[in-house]
This record gives C-alpha cells, structure tokens and sequence, in this order.
C-alpha cells in the first residue's frame, strides 16, 4: 500500500476507537439507539474555522442464502454465509466549505470464504460547496474516488435498500467506484449532478487518467405526486478489459411514488456494449405491516441482444453462487427473471434491522445454458 492508504487506514482505525467512549458517555437518558445515532460525531463546532467537524461511521452487513436449482439439466442445492460489507469511514469538514471523506472495506474473501482486513476504498475524495457556486441554490464540486449514482436502486444507499440484494439489471451498470470530477447542484428544488471520470481501473484507491474517459449526467425533480430521477452515462475505451465501464452508454429513468400506505420505485434502464444492447425494469413495491416489520416485493425483468448477455456473472448472486460452489454450470442467457418477497424488521430504524427473503430467478436463451432456482435469504444490517 502507499503512503496515502496507509495514512488514511490508520485515521479510520484510531477513529473506530476514539467513537466508543463517545457512544459510552452519551447522557444516561438517551437510549442505547441514540448513541449509536451520535457516537461517529466526535467534534463539531462550526465557529471554528479551521475544523468545523470530525465524524467517524461503519456498516455491517452480514448475510446467508439457501439455493436450490437446476442448471443445464444438473440439479444443485446448497448454502452458505457472507461477510458482504464491513466499512468503516471518516469525514473531516473544514475551512468553511470543504470537505474530505475516506471510506475504506474491510471484508474479504466473499461466499463462504470470510475474512477480515483492508481490501480496497469504497470512496475517497475532497469536495467544496458553497451556495450561489456555478449559480446553483448550493453547489458542491469535488475530487476522488467516487460511487458513480446510476438508476433508483443504486442511487439507495445500501444501508437502506429494501431487499437483500439490488436486481441484476442494475448491478449490470452500477457499483462503480471511478476516479473523476463531479459537481452536485441544486436549483428551484431540482438536482442536478454531472461527473467526468476516468476509466481506469485502480482496485484500491485513485486511478490515473492514461486510458479512456466517462461522461455522467442526471437530474432529480418532483412531479406527478412523485419524485423522477434521468440517469446517463457515455463511457470510451469500454472495449478495453481494463476499463471501470463495461459498456458504452446507459440510461436510466426512475420513478419514486406513494400511494396510500404502499411505496412503489419502479425503474427503466438502456444500455449498449459494441453490438449488444441490454435492457430491463424494475418494479419495488413496500408497506409496513406494523411499525416495525416491512413487506418488500421486487420483480425484474432483464434482455439483452446477445445470446449469453444476462446476467453478468458478477451481477447475480446466490443462486449462482451456489451453482459455481457445486460445480455446476451458471447459466447465461438472453432473458433474465427475478422475483423476490421478503420481511424486513427494523429493530431501530436502518440502523438495526433483520432481513429475510425468498426470490426466484430463471435465465433462458442459449440452449443447454439457462439456470432457474430458488434463493432464501437472511441478513443482518447495521450502521453507524
């Protein structure tokens, strides 16, 4: 590693012990939930101006799946636990506008294979807001290492999403994490944000700018008793296996609406690679049962123009997982179906709560290549 991850590395551990006694003396009215809420925040004074604030934060997410399918006429069954995420993370405001983050992972190994210890930044970066910046209400324009926010499910923190995992089609173009400039605005209630990136690959923290260059740009506004969200991402040099982008260009369109008591997302992508053009949608209802436990529904449906082109075998996890585990074929296909229902409940809102889900995927199109099965899940989540 080099000076700069070693740096860093070091803060976010001195941080995760410094935030304990913070959370051990909140006042002895507040509830145990409370100081999980406040322990990161070890300074804020925003008279100050040098430093106004120091805030240290963590997620754990930890998970198990059951799997039972068949694959090219092969039948396989199976289960097995993951550490999916172990972050931890400080940010650091000063000078009256900026701002530094480092968020770092710290799970290793994957399905079945869990092991603990720095394995890459999850994001790094320093950014600058002020309002009336480039004529926005408040803009904010930055550096670094950056989650690239493309579609509905993954512009939803993974703290919060609403099932186990995000579909197929969106992690078909999502869990990025280039390197790039990007600018945030918000003008009369809408937001805008707009991304120039590189497209090299660095697996761990900042990459260079020799290879190719991506271009994103999305917009956020109410309407329709809703809130819609545009994405667009155009990305060269995708041919080259070395690039972030695995694609040439995407769209995304998402709408975001209650009705009554039950939440709907429901989302619309379009993406190119060479000759292949792959595409699909997302509908995501939810309601609360009671105040604490959550209904979640999901149903995906993805295509692509190639004959083995959904899913990617990065994009699905537990019923391939399993497969692979077995020595069984993954399946590909051009036509991808996944439908989900879970359980949700919130021991203290996001910051604690208990996941379970039962989802069923089928993959068609090559011959002799399709998958179908079902997944159970179970997963715990927490953040602070």
């Amino acid at each position: 590693m080099d000076k700069l991850t070693n740096l860093v590395i070091t803060t976010l551990a001195a941080g995760a012990i410094l935030a304990v006694p913070t959370a051990s003396a909140a006042d002895g009215e507040n509830s145990w939930a409370d100081s999980l809420k406040s322990m990161g925040k070890v300074y804020s004074d925003k008279n100050n101006p040098s430093i106004q604030e120091v805030k240290f934060f963590g997620r754990v997410h930890q998970q198990w799946n059951y799997s039972d399918g068949e694959s090219a006429g092969n039948e396989f069954s199976g289960n097995g636990d993951e550490l999916r995420r172990l972050r931890a993370g400080v940010s650091v405001k000063f000078l009256d506008g900026f701002k530094a983050l480092g968020r770092a992972n710290f799970e290793k190994g994957g399905f079945r294979d869990t092991s603990i210890g720095y394995s890459s930044f999850d994001e790094l970066y320093v950014d600058y807001s002020k309002e009336g910046l480039f004529g926005f209400d408040k803009g904010t324009i930055g550096y670094g290492r950056y989650k690239v926010l493309f579609g509905g499910e993954e512009r939803v923190s993974s703290k919060k999403i609403k099932t186990v995992e995000r579909s197929n089609i969106n992690n078909r173009f999502g869990s990025l994490r280039p390197t790039g400039i990007v600018l945030n605005g918000e003008k009369n209630d809408v937001n805008y944000i707009f991304g120039i990136f590189s497209t090299e690959r660095d697996s761990e923290t900042l990459a260079g700018w020799s290879d190719g260059t991506a271009f994103q740009a999305g917009v956020e506004f109410d309407a329709m008793e809703g809130s819609f969200t545009a994405d667009f991402i155009y990305a060269d040099d995708s041919a080259n296996d070395q690039s972030v982008f695995d694609f040439d260009w995407a769209t995304s369109l998402t709408y975001n609406r209650t009705y009554g008591d039950v939440n709907v997302l429901a989302n619309v992508t379009y993406g190119n690679e060479g000759s292949e053009d792959i595409y699909g949608f997302v509908v995501v209802p939810s309601f609360y049962i009671t105040g604490k436990l959550e209904a979640a529904f999901r149903y995906q449906y993805g295509h692509s123009t190639d004959q083995t082109g959904v899913p990617t075998s990065s994009s699905s996890r537990g019923l391939r997982r399993v497969a692979r585990n077995d020595g069984v074929g993954t399946g590909s296909g051009d036509t991808n179906h996944t439908l989900y229902a879970g359980l949700n409940y919130y021991i203290e809102d996001d910051y604690v709560k208990i996941m379970t889900g039962v989802e069923y995927e089928s993959i068609d199109g090559a011959p002799g290549l399709g998958i179908e099965g079902v997944t159970f899940w179970a997963a715990f989540r927490s953040y602070f």
